[in-house]
């Protein structure tokens, strides 16, 4: 069967083609509008979800940072505050504690442990404070006190001296066991003088260490006196454990007022 063939009234002319035509071309331009339109809403609907998001994230954030920095709940709260290493007799737990007073009921993130643990540190006694924030409202305190390593002064006025020399507390007596020194004023020849101290002592053995009155160091040589009157010179801390074997020795076959055991391959009493 043959197919129906549409037949015109007219042959088409060349005004009847162009508005033919004419209407084929605006309905595409119709079709691109809405396509365009289409583009345009999804372009605002995009911005408007993605504002929303950003608004929500900063929302979110301020929040985090008023709970944080501002919020009470997280407030430092005495109680919660606890120290270990306190002593009661050169340092105690309340005295350690004073140095958080200020920063109660400050937000935890807020409350300065550096500066709170100089605080602490700026007692002699303390060697070294360490301050951990113990969340949700409290602080961990460690304190490390120094300890004797060697007395100075006289009787009635001894102190404990630290193996930095620094001397950081009373001594009703002297301490069995420590050396009694005379060390330098200023902060760094104390310290090399007290370290050189502390080899000296390590290296006389206990007979001999049971004889000595009285250590002086200045941080570069050192001498001590012997209950008996007489004086060691040592010199410098080098060949300590040669110099305290000679020593032994000159102790055991010689009476003399003076033993120098400064080169101890040659020493010499007098």
């Amino acid at each position: 069967m043959r197919s129906a063939r549409v037949k015109l009234a007219r042959p088409v002319g060349q005004k009847d083609a162009a508005v033919l035509l004419g209407g084929e071309k605006r309905n595409e331009r119709s079709e691109f509008d809405l396509r365009r339109q289409e583009r345009a809403r999804a372009r605002r609907i995009l911005y408007i979800k993605t504002m929303a998001m950003i608004a929500a994230g900063l929302a979110f954030i301020g929040g985090l940072v008023w709970v944080l920095l501002f919020s009470p709940l997280l407030a430092l709260n005495a109680s919660a505050v606890h120290v270990e290493g306190a002593d009661e007799t050169l340092i105690t737990a309340e005295s350690v504690l004073s140095s958080t007073a200020p920063y109660v009921g400050t937000p935890l993130p807020r409350v300065p442990t550096a500066t709170i643990a100089e605080s602490i540190e700026s007692n002699v006694v303390v060697d070294s404070a360490e301050v951990e924030r113990q969340w949700p409202t409290g602080l961990a305190i460690t304190i490390a006190l120094r300890t004797p390593a060697m007395i100075e002064g006289s009787a009635g006025a001894f102190r404990q001296v630290d193996d930095e020399g620094v001397s950081f507390a009373d001594a009703p007596t002297l301490i069995e066991g420590l050396p009694l020194v005379s060390l330098p004023e200023s902060d760094e020849e104390r310290a090399e003088a007290a370290s050189d101290v502390l080899s000296l002592w390590s290296n006389l053995s206990e007979a001999t260490k049971a004889q000595v009155s009285g250590v002086s160091a200045d941080g570069k040589t050192l001498s001590f006196t012997l209950t008996n009157g007489a004086q060691v010179k040592w010199g410098t801390p080098d060949d300590g454990a040669l110099k305290a074997q000679v020593l032994d020795v000159l102790l055991a076959q010689r009476s003399a007022r003076v033993y120098d055991v400064s080169s101890p391959t040659h020493p010499v009493t007098s």
